[in-house]
């Protein structure tokens, strides 16, 4: 952060901005947490918001060596906690993302098995990848 562009005025409302993420984030791992995924949208769009709003009052830097002041330090360390929050919240989503990923492959080899057990090649049903006949067509060969 650029302690020229910090100023102390600034820290309530900074401090109320990243409070108020903390419990965005909080709610945001509970939703994720529940599959409630219905409420996600309404969460992010305040999460950018409060963001773009944060960013306008408490400023950082691309590059800086610059000491924080102390009067900002307690901003930091709930900003350190957000930045703990998302990263958990990104994981969870990234296991769920996975686990749907993986169900999905498991049904997509699950149903092309059935479609080569089901049938063989001249429509007819049959039992299993062994080309074993089903009763009803056991006899039509003979």
């Amino acid at each position: 952060m650029n302690t020229a562009e910090l100023s102390p005025s600034n820290i309530p409302a900074a401090e109320a901005m990243v409070g108020q993420l903390h419990s965005l984030l909080e709610s945001e791992f509970e939703l994720l947490k529940t599959g409630q995924v219905d409420n996600l949208d309404e969460l992010q769009n305040r999460k950018s918001l409060l963001l773009e709003q944060l960013a306008q009052v408490a400023p950082g830097q691309a590059v800086s060596d610059d000491p924080l002041p102390d009067a900002w330090k307690p901003f930091a360390q709930k900003a350190r906690e957000c930045r703990l929050l998302h990263q958990r919240n990104e994981i969870l989503v990234s296991r769920k993302l996975d686990a749907v990923r993986g169900a999905l492959t498991a049904l997509q080899v699950s149903a092309e098995g059935l479609i080569d057990e089901t049938y063989d090649r001249k429509g007819r049903l049959s039992w299993g990848a062994a080309g074993r006949r089903t009763p009803q067509n056991a006899y039509q060969d003979v």
